[in-house]
């Protein structure tokens, strides 16, 4: 079920009446329904599988709190060997299998057998709520948190629709807490989630699905199009894939928020880092927290006798982890390896950069930063965006040696698509540096805002792509 479909809305509207019609007490349980309901819809069988997540953990999340030492640690293992079993089994058997085959034939063993691959369909948002539940285990184990005694509260911490699909990933401390509360009907809960309900719409059908079009006609013709068009194209994917997930994120804690409860933030104005360090705590914030807090962290620091070494290290472990979620491909592996080299670059010369830092104006220093920091981005989705690495290698020779005139395609569909695009990332610039007195979506007066809304409302209806496909990060 698209959150930009028109079922999706009939499903939200007719979900909040009952929801609040019911008395307080029984509205996690209307949730919990509602919310099974919501993922049956994309595939009834999935069901099965989430619930025996969900009640292996529940139990096994008690089994932790109320062992000892060494207890505690084999329930852990216990907990990330199905989990991770889990996920390895939907999303990696294949990838793994074929890897296999080719490593058992290059060290000179023959087999006739065809590799055993798998019809199966990646359940839809497995990636989010497996790493919620592995952190939350994490957690109790580290005794930060209790476990949750109630399995309806806990069904409702996984199930919880909004963030179901793609995130983003809750953590227990904040999400939980939220579940014990009494929730009365807020008109400002309504209009605030409203709000961000329609800005999520905007990034996902103007300024996504837009740029989408445009995209996909000069990457499926790279060899025939200019160095310019391809340019283009790749910096406009930055946009898009920003657009896209953010906006999906919009709606997800837009929807969340008519219900009264809060989802953590999971974009802060990405565009604008200053370095890739920036960059990953500005983007997909829940992903990147998390394995700061159970990768990252925990490596770093039982390797901190190896000094600087030892963060290296973590950083390509922890980034390694990022780009294989992301998909069972070596592009997705080479995509995280490149951000980590990144990082460890900046590591290396950050006494450097503050050197240069000091000798120029700050503000030039800011925007170079910005641009440079943009660049790298764009760049390395090239990777992203490629089905093989030969794929993102064609795509940048083409960029800088193929010669010809710009594709304009369709001059009203590129107009549109760079209107949605400037007000996008003039909105974040207003945001992060207060540029401007006067703003209209965050303005004081009730009014104007209203207004703001509306008009933005009716750009979207004129401008936007209803026939779009789903969201990019879907797949993942």
């Amino acid at each position: 079920m698209l959150f930009t479909s028109i079922i999706y809305f009939l499903f939200l509207v007719s979900s909040l009446v009952g929801y609040y019609l019911l008395p307080p007490r029984y509205r996690n349980y209307y949730l919990i329904i509602v919310s099974a309901l919501f993922y049956m819809y994309v595939k009834p069988s999935y069901l099965i599988l989430i619930i025996f997540i969900i009640v292996t953990n529940y139990w096994i999340g008690i089994q932790i709190e109320k062992s000892n030492r060494k207890q505690k640690s084999g329930f852990l293992y216990l907990s990330l060997f199905i989990n991770l079993g889990i996920l390895i089994f939907f999303k990696y058997w294949n990838f793994l299998i074929e890897n296999l085959f080719q490593l058992v034939g290059l060290l000179g063993v023959s087999n006739t057998n065809s590799p055993p691959f798998l019809d199966i369909v990646l359940p839809i948002g497995l990636s989010y709520y497996i790493f919620q539940i592995i952190g939350y285990n994490i957690d109790i184990n580290r005794g930060t948190i209790k476990a949750e005694t109630n399995i309806f509260d806990f069904s409702l911490f996984v199930l919880f629709f909004p963030k179901l699909m793609v995130g983003p990933i809750e953590r227990a401390n904040h999400f939980l807490p939220q579940l014990k509360k009494r929730i009365l009907f807020k008109k400002e809960n309504i209009v605030e989630g409203g709000k961000r309900i329609v800005w999520g719409l905007f990034k996902k059908l103007v300024v996504a699905d837009r740029i989408s079009i445009y995209h996909d006609a000069v990457m499926s013709t790279v060899n025939q199009q200019s160095g310019a068009t391809i340019l283009f194209a790749s910096v406009l994917y930055t946009f898009q894939v920003y657009a896209d997930f953010s906006g999906y994120t919009d709606i997800a804690l837009g929807t969340a928020r008519m219900f009264g409860y809060d989802l953590m933030e999971n974009f802060k104005r990405p565009l604008l880092a200053k370095n890739v360090g920036d960059f990953w705590r500005r983007w997909h914030i829940s992903l990147s927290s998390w394995v700061s807090d159970y990768i990252f962290n925990p490596i770093a620091f039982k390797r901190r006798d190896w000094g600087n070494f030892g963060v290296f290290y973590a950083l390509i472990i922890s980034f390694v982890v990022i780009g294989i979620w992301h998909g069972a491909t070596w592009n997705y592996v080479l995509f995280g390896i490149v951000q980590a080299l990144a990082l460890i670059y900046e590591t290396l010369t950050r006494r450097a950069r503050k050197n240069i830092a000091k000798k120029v104006n700050t503000v030039l220093y800011r925007d170079i930063s910005i641009v440079l920091t943009f660049t790298f981005i764009t760049f390395s989705l090239i990777i992203f965006q490629s089905a093989t690495f030969s794929d993102a290698l064609n795509i940048m020779k083409a960029m800088f040696s193929n010669h010809g005139k710009f594709f304009f395609d369709d001059p009203p569909q590129l107009t549109f698509m760079l209107i949605g695009c400037v007000m996008l990332i003039l909105c974040d610039i207003q945001e992060e540096f207060r540029i401007f007195n006067f703003s209209l979506f965050s303005n004081k007066n009730w009014m104007i805002q209203q207004i703001a809304f509306s008009l933005l409302l009716v750009y979207i209806l004129i401008a936007g792509v209803f026939d779009g496909g789903e969201f990019i990060y879907f797949a993942f």
